[in-house]
């Protein structure tokens, strides 16, 4: 475990429990704060990443985030996919039990200023949207907007029957209060939806999209379950738990739930493990490599991340493969790594291509290059 000696502090209370017994148990150096494919002469800042955990909660958690670092985060331009079919998908999961669900509800989504989910909500459902960016075409599709962040906008409605959290509560700086807001804002049968990325799933299946800047809160399901209890939530159903955590909560009294520190050092140590051991097997495969170029497959935030866990990779990796055409022509790791389209592998010499799950083999579609798949290392 890491002390703070040496390190400074820069989260003075968990913000889970408001302790102040927190510790440095992980760091990552010289991490990216903004991940997505970068233009041509554009770059974006390194800045070291220390997790921290609870002593008297077990709420990990990274650093504080100014205002200035969480602005270069986001910029004005993200490459998130936008999958309707993903959002049919957690409705279909939501109203499994009953179908009229929403009908006759009122709802609002924090997050949800693009691609909103609340399209999909019956037409006699009151919809609302916060945000910080809403687009024109989602304010179409609602009854009203609140522009700002969700902790500090006024919102002028209450009384909801549901409040969506989707990908959201791992980004606030105080997810507390977030909460607390949520809380107040729900009638009294009201229920909160929140959706996060699983760390407990993550840290074993793809280590190295666990950690960073823009994940400020690592959620397992213990975790997730210890913050809404100790805000006044009680859950009602897990309605998924794979890849995310989808879970469904309404008002309860608050608790104080167990201290989870050795869950939380456990998941973060598999974390570092599987690092470790794919830095090795990575290692051995890539020093065999003598003739033609390497890629790796996807120009997005995953494969951005993939190389500064492994950052000897960015040495030896000569392209990025992607067929998005809004991403060719940029750039991985400040200008270091072109994107490319796969027409273009064999006048490249590309002769290895890094695929970070089985799946991407397939997409690249070409059976002439020697495939490196990192999914096969961390299930081995």
């Amino acid at each position: 475990m890491l002390k703070n000696g040496g390190i400074e502090v820069s989260l003075p209370n968990c913000r889970a429990c408001k302790s102040s017994s927190i510790e440095v148990c992980s760091a990552r150096y010289k991490f990216p704060l903004y991940i997505w494919p970068l233009p041509e002469m554009k770059r974006t800042i390194l800045k070291d990443i220390h997790v921290y955990i609870c002593s008297d909660c077990g709420y990990m958690q990274l650093q504080n985030m100014d205002d200035e670092t969480i602005s270069e985060i986001y910029r004005d331009e993200a490459f998130n996919v936008e999958n309707r079919q993903e959002k049919y998908e957690r409705l279909t999961l939501l109203t499994a039990d009953d179908k009229q669900k929403f009908e006759k509800t009122k709802a609002l989504e924090v997050g949800g200023g693009r691609n909103t989910f609340l399209g999909l909500l019956p037409d006699s459902s009151e919809k609302w949207v916060a945000d910080f960016n809403v687009d024109k075409i989602v304010q179409a599709e609602v009854d009203g907007v609140f522009i700002g962040d969700f902790v500090e906008a006024e919102i002028t409605e209450s009384d909801f029957d549901y409040i969506f959290m989707f990908h959201v509560l791992e980004h606030f700086n105080d997810p507390s209060m977030a909460l607390k807001k949520a809380k107040r804002l729900l009638n009294s049968e009201g229920k909160i939806i929140i959706e996060v990325p699983n760390f407990g799933l993550e840290s074993e299946l793809r280590p190295h999209y666990t950690i960073f800047h823009m994940h400020i809160s690592l959620f397992t399901q213990t975790s997730l379950m210890s913050l809404m209890m100790r805000h006044g939530f009680r859950c009602v159903d897990v309605i998924k738990k794979d890849e995310v955590l989808l879970v469904e909560f309404r008002l309860g009294a608050s608790a104080l739930p167990p201290n989870h520190i050795m869950h939380s050092l456990e998941h973060l140590s598999i974390v570092d493990s599987n690092i470790r051991k794919c830095l090795s097997k990575l290692k051995t495969l890539i020093n065999k490599i003598e003739n033609g170029a390497i890629a790796i497959f996807g120009g997005g935030g995953a494969s951005t991340l993939f190389l500064y866990n492994y950052p000897f990779l960015i040495d030896r990796v000569s392209f990025a493969v992607d067929s998005d055409n809004g991403k060719i022509g940029r750039s991985l790791c400040n200008g270091r790594i072109p994107i490319v389209s796969p027409d273009r592998i064999t006048n490249l010499n590309i002769k290895h291509i890094i695929v970070l799950e089985d799946s991407h083999i397939g997409y690249v579609g070409n059976d002439e290059v020697n495939y490196i798949n990192i999914g096969a290392i961390y299930e081995s």
